[in-house]
C-alpha cells in the first residue's frame, strides 16, 4: 500500500486506517524511541511515546504533505523529536533533587576522574555562589537550556547566558592546576 492510500484509508475508515499504519511502523518507532529513551527510561517509558508519536501524526494529519517526505519519515521525526524531549525530561527528573556535595564525587557517574578531581570540581562549583553555582550544575548536570534556568533563578536568558560564561571562566582559574595541569 503506497503512503497515499494510506493517509485516505485514514481519512475514509480511521480505525483500520490507524491500526494499519500503527501495525505497519510500530517497530520502527520502537526502535527509533528506545534507542534514545532507554538509557534512563523504563519499558513502559518508551511505549508511551511510541503511543505519543502516532497520537500527533494522527492530530496533524492535514500537515503531511507527500511531496516533501514519505509517511514513514513523518514518523520517524517525530517520534525522534517525541523521544528526545522524553529523555531530557527524564534524565531533569532523575537529578532534579540531586544535592551538589562531595557524595557526587564518591559516585563516579562519569568514570572518568577519580575521587579528588570530582570532589575539587564540586567544592569549586559550590564557590562560585549562588546563583552561578545553580546556573551550571542545571546546565551541565541536569542538561537545561539558558532560558528553562532562567525561569528557576529568576534572570533573562541572556544573564543567565552571561553568568555561565563567567562562571566557566572562573572555574577554568581556580581548576587550572587540577584539569589543565
Amino acid at each position: 500500500m503506497t503512503d497515499r492510500e494510506l493517509l485516505l484509508l485514514i481519512s475514509e475508515d480511521k480505525v483500520r486506517g490507524f491500526t494499519l499504519l500503527v501495525d505497519t511502523y510500530s517497530a520502527l518507532i520502537y526502535k527509533i524511541v528506545s534507542s534514545v529513551v532507554l538509557p534512563v527510561g523504563t519499558r513502559e517509558d518508551a511505549e508511551e511515546c511510541v503511543s505519543d508519536t502516532f497520537l500527533a501524526f494522527y492530530n496533524n494529519l492535514e500537515d503531511v504533505d507527500l511531496e516533501r517526505g514519505s509517511v514513514k519519515g513523518y514518523l520517524a521525526v517525530i517520534a525522534k523529536r517525541r523521544a528526545i524531549n522524553l529523555y531530557h525530561t527524564l534524565k531533569r527528573q532523575q537529578y532534579a533533587d540531586m544535592p551538589l556535595d562531595e557524595s557526587m564525587a564518591a559516585e563516579g557517574a562519569d568514570g572518568t576522574a577519580d575521587y579528588e578531581t570530582k570532589a575539587a570540581l564540586v567544592k569549586a562549583i559550590k564557590d562560585l555562589g549562588e546563583p552561578d553555582s545553580t546556573i551550571v550544575t542545571r546546565k551541565y548536570i541536569l542538561g537545561e537550556t539558558a532560558k528553562e534556568i532562567s525561569a528557576y533563578v529568576a534572570l533573562s536568558p541572556e544573564a543567565v547566558q552571561k553568568r555561565l560564561e563567567r562562571s566557566m571562566d572562573k572555574l577554568k582559574i581556580m581548576l587550572g592546576g587540577v584539569f589543565y595541569g
